[in-house]
């Protein structure tokens, strides 16, 4: 079912990341009892009254150094001006589990425009920050990886990625990493066995069957056509130590509409040992990759025009 409408986090069970509660200021605790409970409840959306509230509400850091009020106010810029500008449409996101899950999607475009919707839309939906693998590049902005890294971003080994699921978070990651962002237009919404998704390694699946998550495929649609990739210089991007240069045919990020759709949790059909065993892995691997290429072709097929589009309600 498609959601264009935000939906109140409230009454969800498991809301936001599980960082600990707000407690009042000594300020918002001389306001009346109702103004109070009130702080504390819209605290949870994702517009002005509620970054609003967080100036009488405290909200201590986690030990990760995640910070949830200014990943909040980031977030409602994104919400009001990227996810505006590719008229965001997310469906069915009821498919995401409480508690833990690993969501696994296919890097597609330039830039992380796909990333940065997402990780919106499951706050804006479903009130839950998630933590989001990156590529060991973020850690060479400076300020910029700070930023990230208050706001979700989390890079490491699968020991890090497991220990988040056990903490019951949701955990986004995209195991073709910015090989998938190097897909020309011509290849677009197709996966290909990049990193993490070929035949050896599979490092997400391992962490899945570990602390015994459900994965939770994610298609993204639009995004390819954002800037039209057309190719690659690896030459430049060494020199620039970068993952790839890209050719576009447009700098400037077209309007194309972005569709996320969320598809049915995949419960693995091993035990958690079965992560030292590489050929259950690759079975698990290629059952998962194969089940996201359907879910994107669908979306795919269902989304009509790319700058003007329509969905097909139908199927």
């Amino acid at each position: 079912m498609a959601q264009d409408q935000p939906t109140s986090p409230r009454g969800r069970g498991t809301t936001q990341r599980t960082t600990p509660a707000p407690d009042l200021t000594p300020l918002g605790r001389l306001l009346p009892a109702p103004w109070q409970r009130a702080i504390q409840d819209h605290a949870r959306n994702l517009d002005l009254p509620a970054v609003l509230a967080d100036l009488l509400l405290e909200h201590p850091r986690t030990v990760d150094g995640f910070d949830p009020v200014l990943t909040k106010r980031v977030f409602l810029l994104l919400d009001r001006t990227v996810c505006r500008y590719f008229r965001l449409r997310v469906l069915d996101i009821g498919n995401v589990p409480l508690g833990r899950a690993l969501l696994v999607g296919c890097h597609s475009g330039v830039f992380a425009w796909d990333a940065t919707c997402l990780i919106v839309a499951l706050y804006r939906h479903i009130g839950r920050f998630s933590c989001n693998v990156g590529d060991r590049f973020f850690l060479k902005l400076g300020p910029f990886t700070r930023l990230l890294e208050a706001t979700g971003m989390v890079v490491g080994d699968r020991a890090r990625v497991e220990a988040l699921l056990e903490r019951d978070e949701l955990v986004l990651c995209f195991p073709g990493g910015p090989d998938d962002m190097r897909r020309p237009i011509w290849r677009r919404y197709t996966l290909a066995a990049n990193r993490g998704l070929r035949p050896g390694r599979g490092g997400y699946v391992k962490a899945a069957l570990r602390s015994r998550s459900p994965i939770v495929p994610v298609a993204v649609v639009g995004a390819e056509e954002i800037h039209v990739m057309l190719g690659d210089v690896p030459l430049l991007a060494r020199l620039l130590g970068t993952p790839f240069f890209p050719v576009v045919a447009s700098p400037i990020p077209l309007p194309a509409r972005v569709y996320l759709r969320f598809g049915e949790p995949i419960h693995l059909d091993a035990p958690p040992e079965a992560a030292e065993d590489q050929a259950v892995v690759d079975r698990l691997n290629a059952d998962v990759q194969m089940r996201l290429q359907m879910l994107i072709t669908d979306t795919v097929r269902r989304r009509h025009g790319i700058y003007w589009s329509s969905w097909d309600e139908r199927g």
